[in-house]
């Protein structure tokens, strides 16, 4: 059932100083999703589809979050938004903002979703182009004007995918416009053509000859082909009015590249980090380092940082090495329920250098958030990677990375506190596949050297990734990762939390079929119809069906400030 490779990480090195976590910080709720009037339209007002979202009590995941450096004050974030689909059948691209630090927050959808026929929904290039949009990814410049990346796409054929960042102006506070940077080509069933995933987005803060830069890197899937998947990037010079044409960064001899992410350093250099997959000309997984020097106009040699284990969800499926496991046609041979996970890496620049983290497997099997920190851009590294702790329970993966007065701060979700962790299992999971309980928080390790961590329990309460939330399939989805921002004077970071979701019974599941496996959730009074995902036949309520903003999906997106 467990996935193996050969590669061993003992010779990473485990001895780092550390310290027992600090007690949780004050977090708080970013998305206000039961209260009425809680979601407003971009410029002001409401429609059905605010409506509904500010009482639809649905899934938010895939988090991000920004500080504006021009006043901390104000702090924004964003999600994947399922509340969206209550009226228009599909996620948007949420966005939310604070001006209290991220104490209190006030949320709405980015323009253009389907039946969205206010005057910038119908002025965005998404609308009617595109019925999804997610991978959310957001910055500021220094003066105050936010950069919001994501993609836009359609599930159904023709399946595409495109990549857009829209510009919020006035510290976040007014929306301008959305602009489009790479489309993708209708792509069947993902079999051919060519779509656009995993966007990340960064901007120059510095002050220097480049300052305003908004960078952007995503993954360019190629019918899933394997060697022709890969990393593009692009820049715009003009304050996101237009972006550059989309180059390939990574080499064709890479194979399949993703998990993009950017840094910017004092003197403007641009960082890029991202994860290879092992193929036949490299047996390895691998994490790589790309660098500009002349604002993102050119890179230099991919530089290797290390060779890494994997941490995927689909080692806990069994012989069908599916990336979920969920109940009814969605049970895996392992008899685990989880979502998907994934390993990845990112990326920090600072003064003392750049950082890079990524999680990894140990030989145990244990999955630990590891760091490398280099004082010359990557040219040589100070030292072998090492882990941010020594705990020996618990899972870490999903890790993010900024820097800003001197102090590297990390986020990573860990599950140390699972009374039945196993290193072969997924997290929250017993031996026999039974929910063990809200064991999911998140950590921040922060340092100033790079070597020496002390952690702190951002999360006040914990989750369970396990909890069937998707809503159209009996599986959960609790998104590819989770974010932290760093500018002088402030840092905060954004988690997905399940502590709001109510727990039930499946009415599908009856006799022998009812495993009690502890990942139902509430669901009372739902009409189930028939619905067929990848040639698979069951009953699911219909993403409108009142009975579903009861709580049984509410994932909700947390957020402290550090």
């Amino acid at each position: 059932m467990r996935r193996r490779a050969l590669f061993s990480l003992v010779a990473l090195g485990l001895a780092v100083a550390w310290a027992p976590p600090a007690q949780a910080a004050t977090d708080a709720r970013v998305t206000v999703d039961d209260t009425a009037g809680s979601y407003q339209l971009a410029g002001g007002g409401t429609d059905d589809s605010m409506t509904r979202c500010s009482e639809g009590r649905r899934q938010q995941n895939e988090p991000t979050i920004a500080v504006d450096p021009s006043n901390t004050n104000v702090v924004v974030a964003g999600a994947n938004d399922y509340c969206a689909g209550i009226v228009n059948g599909e996620v948007w691209a949420g966005y939310y903002r604070s001006v209290d630090g991220g104490a209190t927050w006030a949320n709405s959808l980015v323009p253009g979703y389907p039946h969205d026929t206010s005057d910038f929904g119908e002025a965005s290039p998404v609308h009617g182009t595109c019925g999804a949009a997610g991978d959310p990814t957001q910055a500021f410049d220094a003066d105050g004007n936010l950069f919001y990346g994501f993609i836009c796409f359609n599930r159904s054929k023709p399946i595409n995918g495109g990549v857009y960042v829209a510009r919020y102006s006035d510290h976040g506070a007014d929306y301008d416009q959305t602009v489009l940077v790479k489309r993708g080509t209708p792509s069947g069933q993902f079999t051919t053509g060519l779509f656009q995933d995993k966007i990340n987005l960064t901007v120059d803060q510095t002050g220097g000859e480049s300052s305003g830069n908004v960078y952007v890197a995503w993954s360019q899937y190629t019918g899933f082909a394997g060697k022709n998947n890969a990393v593009l990037f692009s820049r715009s010079a003009d304050q996101g009015d237009s972006f550059s044409k989309a180059t390939k960064v990574t080499p064709l001899e890479h194979g399949t590249a993703s998990f993009a992410d950017l840094a910017v350093g004092p003197d403007g250099t641009v960082y890029l980090t991202y994860l290879t997959y092992p193929s036949s000309s490299r047996p390895t997984a691998d994490v790589w380092l790309l660098t500009s020097t002349d604002g993102g106009v050119s890179f230099g040699d991919p530089i290797n940082v290390a060779s890494v284990e994997l941490f995927d969800s689909n080692q806990f499926a069994g012989s069908t090495g599916t990336v979920d496991c969920g109940d009814g046609p969605f049970a895996c041979e392992s008899g685990f329920t989880f979502s998907r996970f994934f390993t990845n890496s990112a990326v920090a620049a600072d003064e003392d250098g750049v950082h890079v983290v990524w999680a990894s497997e140990l030989p145990s099997g244990q999955n630990k958030v590891f760091v490398r920190n280099s004082a010359d851009g990557g040219a040589t590294w100070d030292d072998d990677p090492i882990t941010l702790d020594d705990q020996e329970a618990g899972h870490q993966w999903f890790p993010d990375v900024a820097s800003a007065d001197g102090t590297i701060t990390v986020i990573f979700y860990d599950s140390r506190s699972d009374p039945a962790y196993d290193p072969d299992r997924p997290p929250g999971n017993d031996a026999d596949g039974v929910n063990s309980g809200d064991v999911v928080n998140a950590f921040v390790a922060q340092s100033t050297d790079g070597v020496s961590w002390t952690e702190t329990q951002m999360s006040g309460a914990g989750s369970n990734f396990g909890w069937e939330t998707n809503g159209s399939r009996r599986v959960g989805f609790w998104g590819d990762y989770l974010y932290v921002s760093a500018v002088r004077g402030a840092v905060n970071v954004a988690w997905t939390d399940s502590r709001d979701l109510v727990p039930g019974d499946d009415p599908r599941e009856t006799g022998e079929d009812d495993d009690e496996d502890g990942f139902d959730v509430f669901q009372d009074g739902c009409v189930y119809e028939p619905n067929d995902i990848n040639a698979l036949s069951y009953t699911s309520p219909a993403l409108g069906d009142p009975c579903l903003d009861q709580g049984g999906l509410d994932e909700n997106i947390y957020d402290a400030r550090v």
